[in-house]
């Protein structure tokens, strides 16, 4: 049988370490609404049940938190991106991406794309001469 009330209050403790570690207020998670403000201090700092609402708003504020670990504690609490497909890659580039099992970060890939754009434009630059 599911413990609910010890459910919700690891819910609880996992939304008010997120705020905590992000620095967000409940003001700022209400967005300035006073009356989900209210209900936030009340279900966050004083144990009343948690509304889907606020969770909705937390994940809200939070767009970079894992809505699996908010609300189950089920794996990271960051989500992560994951390139697709990179373990068919083969030949020359196979060991910058496709042998590797670590997740490569969305920044990490946009600046090894910008970085192979400009090899791309300086190649062209060269043959059009």
């Amino acid at each position: 049988m599911i413990d609910y009330e010890n459910e919700a209050a690891e819910v609880r403790a996992r939304i008010n370490l997120l705020l905590k570690e992000k620095g967000i207020t409940q003001n700022a998670v209400a967005a300035g609404d006073a009356p989900a403000q209210k209900r936030l201090n009340s279900q966050l700092s004083h144990g009343a049940a948690i509304s889907l609402d606020s969770v909705l708003r937390v994940l809200n504020a939070c767009p970079d938190v894992s809505a699996d670990w908010l609300l189950r504690g089920t794996g990271e609490m960051y989500k992560s991106t994951k390139i697709t497909g990179a373990n068919s890659v083969t030949g020359r580039n196979a060991t910058v991406i496709g042998q590797q099992t670590a997740i490569l970060s969305e920044n990490f890939v946009r600046d090894m794309l910008a970085e192979k754009d400009k090899q791309i434009q300086t190649l062209l630059a060269i043959l059009g001469k």
